[in-house]
């Protein structure tokens, strides 16, 4: 499988073996804590559904940072740069197209550039 140039400068500093997996909570938490150093300090007004009432908190951006976040951006990231849906789909493991594009999170104005871009709109 081909893998961006980061991923490869990070195999060749380790000379071919991947640095040791740590948990997935453990890396959560260094997430949050590197993005907290960022500054991504905006507030965020989140909202959901506990046992039929709506709750509604208001945390800063690095709280709500996680690997899935990192997940959701790689395939949001690759659609935007234009690799086929059914290829990242293979890597993300969804199974129906449909399902994917909700999962995806593209802009109004991602999607005009996408079009924009495209030779059918030259």
């Amino acid at each position: 499988m081909p893998v961006n140039r980061n991923v490869l400068a990070i195999l060749r500093k380790y000379e071919g073996i991947p640095p040791r997996t740590i948990s997935n909570q453990k890396m959560n938490d260094y997430l949050k804590e590197i993005c907290k150093r960022a500054g991504f300090t905006e507030r965020v007004e989140v909202a959901r559904t506990k046992g039929g009432m709506r709750q509604t908190r208001v945390l800063e951006k690095w709280e709500l940072v996680t690997t899935h976040t990192a997940r959701r951006s790689f395939a949001t990231n690759a659609f935007l740069a234009g690799v086929p849906p059914v290829s990242i789909m293979k890597i993300t493991g969804h199974k129906s197209e449909s399902v994917f594009l909700k999962y995806i999170k593209v802009s109004s104005e991602q999607n005009t550039l996408l079009l924009l871009s495209h030779t059918h709109f030259q």
